[in-house]
Order: C-alpha cells, then sequence, then structure tokens
C-alpha cells in the first residue's frame, strides 16, 4: 500500500470512516432508520477517538526526546480510552434498543486496525 507520506493513523482514520458509511447504508437498507442511527453512532464510538489518538500523537507536535513522545503516547491513548468509554454509555444509553447495530459497527471498523495493517505490511 502505497501511503505517500501519509501517516498511517490518518488511513486508519479514513478506513473506520468508509466502513460506518458502509455499515450505515446497509443497516438503514434491512432494518430502518433507527437502526441506521445507532449503526452511525458506533462509528462514532471508535472513529472519534481514533482521530483524537491521532491528532495527540501527531509527530509535528513537537516532541523531541524519546520521554516526551512516549509521554504524549500514553496520554493520548488514555484519553482515547476514556473517551470510548464514554460514547459507549451514550450509545448504550440513547440505543438500547439497536445495540446490536451499534456494536457490529464497532466491531468492523476495529476490524480495519488489522487490515490497514496488514495492507501496509504487504508494501
Amino acid at each position: 500500500m502505497d501511503l505517500r507520506g501519509v501517516s498511517l493513523a490518518w488511513v486508519l482514520c479514513a478506513a473506520q470512516a468508509a466502513t460506518t458509511l458502509v455499515a450505515v447504508i446497509v443497516v438503514a437498507v434491512m432494518w430502518g432508520k433507527a437502526a441506521a442511527m445507532a449503526a452511525a453512532f458506533g462509528g462514532i464510538v471508535v472513529v472519534v477517538p481514533a482521530l483524537y489518538f491521532a491528532f495527540r500523537v501527531h509527530p509535528r507536535r513537537g516532541a523531541t526526546e524519546a520521554k516526551q513522545v512516549l509521554g504524549a503516547f500514553y496520554r493520548a491513548e488514555l484519553g482515547k480510552l476514556l473517551l470510548t468509554a464514554l460514547l459507549f454509555f451514550i450509545g448504550a444509553r440513547w440505543f438500547g434498543a439497536h445495540f446490536a447495530p451499534l456494536m457490529l459497527t464497532c466491531v468492523a471498523c476495529l476490524a480495519m486496525n488489522w487490515l490497514v495493517l496488514a495492507f501496509a505490511a504487504i508494501d
């Protein structure tokens, strides 16, 4: 996969967003608007924390020492985990009746982590 200078984190976010879009369309056709909204929120649960992480650890953040880089990574990961937990809580409250589409979209988006890495490794 030719990334042409694009960070793998941004490729992952784009793949997760595309997966969310496909999931929303499939769920809307099969189960209706309410389930599609839950699927969209399931994508949000994954994509928003991934974007947060990508912004926080972007290489141009000025970190020059390994200690700074590692600290930024750990802070970004903690923020990502807390944001994910908060979004899951909100999703369970808002879309409890359609929790399956929410979870399935989350799982599909998280599968992109492995697929993007696999394609990047082939290159």
